[in-house]
């Protein structure tokens, strides 16, 4: 789409639509999380946007380091620790009203030996140090320290507590060993004088709104959740691609604020990952979709109604959201926005044939979904298969078939940037 109309567009969803999360927004963003195994310790380093309070503690039974900081985006895709490394699953969600917590999973009883800050410096942002170390002898949970300054609403501050010799703090990051990949990662595109592009994931439903669910009790929300993680982690791997997810927990977000998030991180792509479900058990294949008014037949019509309406079970009906940006705008803005979500969706059709997914008869679609309606980012719906359909239900809960969903999403994008870069050349 044109700068011209993005400008437009961001001007007036800035007044208008997205006035209620900006006023929310508080600038703070954990844009990394990174895991390091010394001899003596391991080491966590948590890079934000910029200074902020926060608190360390330790819990046990099952053993979590938990830090609290204010309220943030999180930015910093699925932490990844060194192999042998005490650290498990890392996660995060709301705790509070204006405060977020990162929960991270240990695999035997650790101490929390000092949590400090550390202010940016040339080349190197603010920084949260964390250092654990294993237990000696019998573990004292009484003994164990909570670090930081960070207040609960209504509460006090806690005590500070700071390292008291941070000037052993290595300026370099410490480094980990990435894990290997199983999909074999195309050649780096010719460089650009511009940014990375960046791939909004969304993955369909969490928190209260499980999707569909399969007659095995599997859901929806974690089918998809699981299969984001693993296009971030493809996408990440080549190196061309940053990524943003909508979610990276078992969370709600309405779908309006998934929107929003594509929106507030400049997205180039926003997919959305679902997998659909109808009363006709023998019925398997994926599809995607792309935005249209008009529904392509009676079967996506029925599916985009059930998917819009899922902000409902938060008790929040967005069908009117739209109202108070200009209808001649959108139309403007999205003619273009549409065609290169048209695009996008033909070139993934192309490599789900070529990794041998098997898709519904014309596998291109359209539909009103609201994940859709971001007027300037491309986006599209990706349904994986059918929670309905026995045998896709199991191989949607395999790892080696969302591999293959991530490694076709993967090569879709590569070809379309590929195209992007052609025409901008020429």
């Amino acid at each position: 789409m044109t700068r011209f109309f993005a400008f437009f567009l961001t001007f007036l969803l800035f007044f208008g639509v997205l006035a209620e999360n900006a006023s929310a927004d508080n600038g703070l963003s954990v844009n990394s999380l990174r895991i390091g195994t010394h001899p003596d310790k391991t080491r966590m380093v948590i890079e934000l946007s910029r200074r902020a309070d926060f608190r360390a503690f330790i819990l046990q039974n099952p053993p979590r380091l938990v830090i609290d900081l204010p309220a943030f985006d999180w930015r910093a895709g699925v932490p990844v620790a060194p192999p042998g490394s005490l650290v498990g699953a890392t996660r995060n969600g709301v705790l509070q009203p204006g405060i977020s917590r990162i929960v991270v999973d240990l695999k035997s009883q650790l101490s929390l030996k000092s949590a400090f800050f550390l202010p940016a410096g040339t080349g190197i942002s603010d920084r949260v140090v964390i250092d654990l170390v294993p237990v000696s002898g019998t573990y004292n949970a009484a003994q164990e320290r909570m670090f930081g300054s960070l207040a609960s609403q209504g509460q006090p501050p806690v005590q500070k507590s700071y390292d008291s010799n941070p000037s052993h703090i290595l300026s370099a990051p410490p480094t980990y060993t990435a894990p290997s990949e199983t999909a074999a990662t195309p050649p780096p595109m010719q460089k650009s004088n511009g940014p990375k592009p960046m791939i909004v994931i969304d993955a369909g439903h969490g928190g209260d709104d499980p999707g569909a669910i399969a007659t095995n009790g599997k859901r929806e929300k974690d089918v998809t959740l699981a299969a984001a993680l693993e296009l971030q982690r493809q996408l990440e791997a080549t190196g061309r691609y940053r990524v943003q997810l909508t979610r990276s927990t078992d969370r709600f977000i309405k779908l309006q604020d998934r929107v929003s998030i594509g929106r507030k991180n400049s997205g180039d792509l926003f997919i959305s990952l679902h997998a659909d479900s109808i009363d006709k058990p023998g019925v398997s294949g994926a599809s995607i979709y792309t935005l249209s008014n008009k529904a392509s037949d009676a079967q996506t019509a029925k599916l985009a109604a059930r998917e819009n309406q899922a902000d409902l079970i938060a008790g929040v009906d967005l069908s009117h959201e739209d109202k108070e940006v200009a209808n001649i705008l959108i139309d403007l803005a999205m003619r273009d926005t549409m065609n290169q979500s048209k695009f996008f969706a033909n070139t993934v059709v192309k490599q789900a044939g070529r990794q041998g997914i098997q898709m519904l008869e014309k596998p291109h679609r359209f539909a009103g979904f609201a994940v859709l309606k971001a007027p300037d980012i491309p986006s599209v719906l990706i349904e994986m298969g059918f929670m309905s359909n026995k045998r896709e239900v199991n191989q949607l809960s395999t790892p080696a078939y969302r591999q293959k969903i991530a490694a076709a999403i993967v090569g879709g994008i590569d070809a379309y940037f590929a195209k992007v870069q052609k025409n901008g050349q020429n």
